[in-house]
């Protein structure tokens, strides 16, 4: 049986805490898994960001699992945050626990499903089975020592996002990021924490950053105008510094392939590589732009092709004799 979640499960969320699998990498690194966490916002708050179902065991010897999306009202797409266990998805129960999900996510208003998972994780295939199919790949990139930063430095070329650089930031995206990639995911929000790099006018970087307790996760922008796109990160990376020791991660798609030489030189690490995955909740019908004709203005249209005039012809008519009947009809 498939429910939403409520105050019975709070015992499954927190053994979920431990032997979940989060799959929204963002969120894993920055905050975990936090299923316990929200629960209560979801059973109190009308339209909250989460939804969590419950698969309640069919069998004695099963055990209960719970699967959760992360979807704000009004966005294309949600993402699949958390499956716990992920052993699970190897049962019919797995796969009707996805179901349910993504009937949740369309029901929501949602497009577009995503998730993020090693390729060689039993889940990839258990995703792929359900629908879901590879839009991008990622690769991740840590940098542990986050306090050698130099605070005369931290300025640099770079600077905090502002109103004004919405479009750049927008216009920056559409040149970088593949249709395909456009067709699912919507352009970054600009927020505060965020920096942006300009030269001669011109937007050349701009770095999407969320913060949470456990990592910083920044998902770079970088335009290929950039002499190189190690100058620009080489500036940041020596002007930041972290207090609280939380690990630097960076994010890089395979469209934007020439960051990661830049990374390594700059001391980061190869973390893991990721397949970027989709289930289409939605398909997209296309209509004929109907438009009216244009109403006539009251002139007369002049013709193409001239017409002849009848007295141009004489018409001969011959006369016939047409007999008289009796009858009156």
């Amino acid at each position: 049986m498939i429910r939403p979640a409520d105050l019975r499960d709070l015992g499954l969320l927190r053994r979920m805490r431990e032997h979940g699998l989060c799959l929204d990498s963002q969120l894993a690194y920055t905050r975990g898994a936090h299923t316990f966490q929200t629960l209560f916002l979801d059973l109190i708050t009308p339209g909250s960001s989460t939804f969590t179902l419950i698969a309640k065991p069919s069998e004695e010897g099963e055990q209960a699992a719970l699967g959760q999306i992360l979807h704000r009202l009004g966005d294309p797409h949600a993402r699949l945050s958390v499956i716990g266990p992920q052993e699970i998805l190897a049962e019919t129960r797995g796969s009707k626990l996805l179901d349910g999900l993504a009937d949740a996510a369309g029901e929501r208003g949602a497009h577009h499903l995503i998730a993020e998972v090693d390729e060689n994780n039993p889940v990839f295939e258990s995703l792929r089975r359900a629908g879901y199919a590879i839009y991008a790949r990622q690769r991740i990139w840590i940098l542990e020592d986050t306090q050698k930063g130099n605070p005369t430095s931290r300025n640099g070329p770079w600077r905090r996002t502002e109103s004004a650089d919405e479009e750049a930031i927008i216009h920056l995206y559409q040149n970088l990021v593949p249709a395909i990639v456009q067709q699912v995911e919507v352009p970054p929000r600009p927020k505060k924490g965020d920096v942006v790099h300009y030269a001669e006018g011109e937007l050349l970087g701009y770095l999407d950053i969320e913060r949470g307790p456990l990592g910083v996760w920044v998902q770079p922008y970088l335009h290929p105008a950039a002499q190189s796109p190690a100058a620009p990160l080489d500036s940041f990376i020596k002007g930041y510094s972290d207090s609280r020791k939380r690990p630097l991660y960076f994010s890089v798609r395979s469209y934007q392939g020439g960051v990661m030489h830049g990374l390594e030189r700059l001391g980061f690490a190869f973390h893991r590589d990721q397949a970027v995955m989709v289930k289409h909740l939605a398909v997209l019908i296309r209509h004929p732009a109907l438009k009216p004709l244009p109403a006539g203005d009251g002139t007369r249209a002049e013709p193409t092709t001239p017409f002849a005039h009848s007295n141009s012809f004489p018409i001969r008519v011959e006369s016939q004799s047409i007999p008289h009947s009796s009858q009156q009809l």
